[in-house]
């Protein structure tokens, strides 16, 4: 008779006694013993549990295709199947007389002729194999949830991690080349400068690409990468959220401010040009609020001209000289002495630690918030199992309570360690806002435009006059240097 080997293995990295070669031998001494002769073999390695098994049903097909009888020779029955799908197809081979199993490990054979005894043994045999499936799913299961409630995640890491071993123990680390990529690309995003498109591009130049293909990073791989909190501390597994314990690339305020950009709640759009224009995007006629889009002239002079498409009766083009130079003259009016830089800095931690807390009271009111939300989960579990509500409703709102507990953990660890932050950023905006109009002008255009982002909160065309406002304190810190009796207190 006529015979076809079955070798299959899950994945690759199948342990010796099961791989397909151990299994192949061992069928190959059968069907010699037995007199068969071995027409093709197949090698197979694919879950027998999972899709659907295109490989498998290729060998189907070719024995389907023979007219004479065909044996599948298989090493034990879980290497044929770990379930009920396929019975009733090879049931009706074996009844049609195209088929016969032979399995070396059960050491038994199906054919035409088998008794009802026979095929219920192979039953039990396929029963005891998806048994075991279930049992295995079971155990990885509990595996994963034990990791995740250490705050370890149980699967590859994240485009800006590695995945590596410290001690012996598995960990993930930033990697360190391609970690402070993806940070700078969550860092150019949050200016809502640039799209994705565009910011794809900037990272094939910065060299960003797959570990495992060595290809650029896609544009669809980007917006996952926007939406993963696991960067800021947060795994996001199985539709929950659990706090991890490895280093933090970004912070929660980039990735939330990275969030408000690509949602559209953040909004400074324009055309996309073929070269870059400083005042793209951000000059609007204030008549009619249409932008004003920049075109060259002559090859070297750049203009703003509406882009109404009903007209506006204040229509003008305006040289970018012209708004370019009001931007340079309200610069300039930010200027402050050292001294007035010392009473600003401690006046404004003070004011910041009166609103909002120092981070003693911070760290106390969020351990106390957590607290809370723990007693309300399980006064929500109570409800579960008294049948006040269904499993639906606890599943929602229990993921809103694992979410919120998720931050709030983030927010105490961090809390938790000494933070000079505060006086860093205060430090960091008056250094910046000291020398804004130097800096503007010696930056290259998109670091200009970050600036005026950062600075400026509206840019009007009059007609032909300029009109710029400033954010709030940004307006405050120009009045400063015009004061001749400075008063810290005021606002």
């Amino acid at each position: 008779m006529d015979a076809v080997l079955l070798a299959r293995v899950s994945t690759e990295m199948q342990e010796d006694g099961f791989s397909l070669d151990a299994q192949l031998e061992r069928m190959r001494k059968y069907c010699a013993r037995q007199n068969l002769n071995i027409i093709k073999e197949f090698n197979i390695t694919e879950s027998s549990t999972r899709g659907k098994r295109p490989k498998f049903k290729n060998m189907l097909s070719f024995i389907k295709e023979r007219r004479k009888t065909v044996a599948i020779i298989v090493d034990a029955v879980d290497r044929l199947q770990r379930n009920f799908s396929e019975t009733t197809f090879l049931d009706s081979m074996l009844k049609a007389g195209k088929l016969e199993l032979h399995f070396l490990r059960e050491n038994m054979i199906l054919n035409q002729s088998s008794k009802s005894s026979q095929k219920i043994l192979w039953d039990m045999c396929v029963l005891m194999a998806k048994s075991y499936v279930g049992s295995l799913s079971d155990n990885v299961k509990r595996s994963e949830e034990k990791m995740l409630n250490e705050g370890l995640l149980p699967g590859p890491a994240p485009i800006g991690y590695l995945n590596s071993k410290e001690d012996g123990k598995k960990t993930i680390i930033i990697d360190p080349e391609r970690g402070p990529l993806v940070k700078k690309l969550f860092e150019e995003y949050s200016t809502g400068l640039f799209s994705m498109d565009e910011l794809v591009k900037k990272a094939k130049q910065w060299g960003l690409r797959n570990k495992r293909s060595g290809n650029p990073i896609t544009k669809a791989q980007f917006a996952d990468i926007l939406q993963n909190p696991f960067y800021y501390g947060v795994m996001y597994y199985n539709k929950n959220y659990y706090p991890h314990s490895y280093e933090k690339l970004i912070s929660q305020d980039l990735f939330d401010k990275c969030t408000e950009v690509r949602t559209g709640r953040f909004k400074r759009t324009a055309k996309r040009t073929k070269q870059p224009f400083l005042l793209s995007g951000l000059v609007r006629c204030k008549h009619c609020g249409c932008l004003l889009s920049p075109y060259m002239k002559k090859g070297k002079y750049v203009y703003m001209r509406h882009t109404s498409p009903d007209g506006c009766q204040h229509t003008s083009n305006v040289g970018e000289n012209l708004i370019v130079r009001e931007v340079q003259n309200q610069l300039q009016s930010i200027q402050f002495s050292d001294e007035q830089k010392q009473d600003l800095q401690k006046k404004l931690k003070t004011a910041y630690e009166k609103k909002y807390g120092n981070n003693k009271y911070q760290l106390e009111k969020s351990q106390t918030e957590l607290e809370d939300l723990k007693e309300n989960q399980a006064k929500l579990l109570d409800l579960l199992i008294a049948g006040t509500i269904t499993d639906g409703v606890y599943k929602e709102k229990n993921n809103q309570f694992e979410q919120k507990k998720a931050q709030l953990e983030n927010s105490i660890r961090e809390m938790a360690e000494p933070d000079d932050s505060l006086d860093k950023a205060i430090d960091n905006v008056l250094n910046f806002s000291q020398n804004s109009f130097e800096i503007f002008k010696s930056s290259q255009i998109e670091e200009k435009r970050r600036i005026l982002n950062f600075v400026f909160e509206n840019f009007f065309m009059d007609g032909k006059n300029v009109e710029i406002s400033m954010h709030k304190h940004f307006k405050l810190l120009s009045k400063i240097g015009a004061c001749q009796d400075w008063c810290p207190e005021e606002d």
